[in-house]
């Protein structure tokens, strides 16, 4: 199994000229929290898409065992996955991480692949269930609890909005059924960008099995785009590193 990591995004609402991912969390770069988890998780290949700082984060990770893809226009997290396509076989199965979530443990990312894997499901979503589910997508099932979409907040009726259960960015795929699927995702009109979580809902359409895990622990999908939630991880990170 091989483990994609997101690393392209800027910190423009961080007001840092560091790449997002190399902003430092107790004296490592967000970065570095995700790569152990995800080395940790006992993946085969790691592959991190790197966007226009991409020599810092080399530079950052250097002697890591990890291969570098350039994603040469910030196009989405399915673009991202995409540029990746030329490194991968038909018969991989693909864990996505989103590089600046460093609260992520292994343990929840080996049960992820344990329901993915009993499933023989072709896409697996790491969910959490947040009291405060603003700003994430909404998961949405259907009567028998089967996973049908997720929508994002810009694009979700009120009621969809009263769902707290949420994406994590963290999914599981098969890479011979999501392949196909890339190639006929739509941008977004508001972004013109690709996004993963419009795959999910094509796989679902095309007969795909789509299944979920949601993790007791909400806190570990917390990823940072603002300084309060950056100083939201830390205080948890402190508060972890004391219990330990």
């Amino acid at each position: 199994m091989t483990g994609i990591i997101l690393a392209a995004g800027k910190s423009q609402r961080m007001k840092s000229d560091l790449p997002k991912v190399l902003l430092p969390l107790a004296g490592k770069p967000l970065l570095f929290y995700v790569l152990k988890v995800a080395q940790e998780s006992g993946l085969a290949r790691i592959i991190i898409v790197v966007g226009r700082s991409h020599n810092q984060v080399k530079k950052a990770l250097a002697g890591a065992k990890v291969e570098f893809v350039l994603q040469k226009k910030l196009l989405g997290t399915a673009d991202a996955v995409k540029t990746c396509a030329n490194l991968l076989t038909d018969n991989e199965e693909i864990v996505v991480f989103c590089g600046d979530t460093p609260l992520l443990t292994a343990k929840t990312i080996k049960k992820l692949i344990a329901v993915h894997q009993q499933a023989k499901a072709d896409a697996t979503v790491l969910t959490a269930i947040l009291e405060n589910p603003s700003g994430y997508g909404r998961i949405i099932r259907d009567a028998q609890s089967q996973v049908t979409a997720i929508v994002e907040e810009r694009d979700a009726s009120d009621k969809i909005k009263k769902i707290k259960e949420i994406n994590s960015g963290v999914f599981v795929f098969r890479w011979q059924s999501l392949r196909p699927i890339l190639n006929e995702l739509k941008p977004s009109p508001i972004t013109n960008e690709y996004y993963l979580t419009d795959a999910i809902v094509a796989l679902k359409a095309s007969g795909a099995k789509v299944v979920a895990y949601c993790t007791p622990d909400s806190s570990e999908i917390l990823g940072v785009n603002t300084k309060e939630e950056f100083e939201q991880v830390a205080r948890i990170l402190a508060k972890s590193d004391e219990a330990a």
